[in-house]
């Protein structure tokens, strides 16, 4: 399973990091999860063997937050290119470009900005390959790849009562299908979560933050989170739309550490909230909610940024149409 891989109609686009953190967390089982910086061999392996049956020979290899690489792990390069492979590699450092001899092979379309490559083509010159025109957008790509998917897990028609938020949700998002029928493509979005929690949040391995999971239904995501993050967990069981609570909270919320209350779905945000007053009634510290999902009932200039929740993937103005979501009242228009 290669969980970073996006499939177009012209190429294929792998982060090296994400598959890297995956193999080194959860095959390896070393611990060191999105901190780690240096590709090795037999993540690249994983990657070129799941590569073989592919039809389509147009590669972007991704390697932002690569900082050094195991020896030799250039010859696997060489031999994807033999396999037929034309590469584009991204966010490549000069320094490793270096290291992995890949400047023996000279390309004029290459783009070269301060201290790395923004573009550097693993094959000679080629105008007509769709790789030297393309204008990638990285965030923009995810976002599509994510969109398409998720249409699949939306229940149209569903129609029915929010207790907690007092509202009709007009169609219902089947996350915990998701979660299952597409774990791979989960766990890149979960990868990609745990980067944007420690630019946002200022985490190093090891801090003292905790992340609180509000159901045992999330209790994957905040696994994952944890083992990406090194960081402890807390679960509070039932803290959902009847606001049911069966732990002893004044057992597990220390006084002055601080909390990041973890989502699969906010879509009003009611038990965030809850989650959120107990946190602070107890003395602990809240510093903010994440999640998979968000949707956005307020535009985000009337969104406190302190209240917002940080998320992968928004159901917004721009979108809910086409994913079919909407969310109504009572109340005539």
């Amino acid at each position: 399973m290669i969980a970073s891989k996006i499939l177009t109609q012209h190429f294929i686009y792998i982060n090296l990091h994400a598959e890297e953190v995956i193999s080194s967390t959860f095959i390896e089982d070393n611990n060191i999860g999105i901190y780690t910086e240096r590709l090795h061999i037999n993540t690249l392996q994983r990657i070129k063997d799941a590569l073989s049956l592919e039809q389509i020979k147009n590669l972007i290899l991704d390697f932002k937050h690569i900082k050094g690489v195991q020896p030799n792990l250039n010859k696997l390069l060489f031999e994807l290119k033999n396999n037929g492979f034309k590469i584009l590699f991204i966010n490549l450092g000069c320094k490793l470009a270096d290291d992995l001899y890949v400047r023996a092979i000279s390309n004029f379309d290459n783009v070269e900005a301060g201290e790395q490559f923004d573009k550097f083509f693993f094959f000679e010159n080629e105008p007509e390959n769709p790789l030297v025109s393309v204008k990638l957008d990285i965030q923009e790509l995810f976002e599509d790849e994510f969109k398409t998917r998720l249409k699949n897990y939306i229940i149209p028609d569903y129609d029915q009562p929010h207790n907690s938020s007092f509202v009709y949700l007009k169609s219902f998002v089947d996350i915990r299908k998701f979660f299952a029928l597409d774990k791979g493509f989960i766990l890149f979005s979960l990868y990609r979560l745990a980067l944007r929690m420690r630019r946002k949040f200022q985490l190093e391995k090891e801090s003292e933050q905790v992340l609180v999971c509000q159901s045992l239904n999330s209790a994957y995501i905040i696994s994952v989170l944890s083992n990406l993050l090194s960081l402890d967990i807390l679960i509070i069981d039932k803290n959902g739309p009847k606001n049911k609570l069966y732990n002893r909270l004044d057992k597990s919320i220390e006084e002055d550490r601080s909390y990041i209350i973890v989502s699969e779905l906010v879509c009003l945000g009611t038990e965030v909230k809850s989650a959120k007053n107990l946190i602070q009634f107890l003395g602990g510290k809240y510093m903010g909610n994440v999640a998979i999902i968000k949707v956005e009932t307020l535009s985000n200039k009337h969104i406190k940024s302190k209240d917002a929740t940080t998320a992968i993937f928004s159901i917004k103005r721009s979108n809910n149409v086409e994913l079919n979501y909407n969310i109504s009242t009572d109340l005539a228009n």
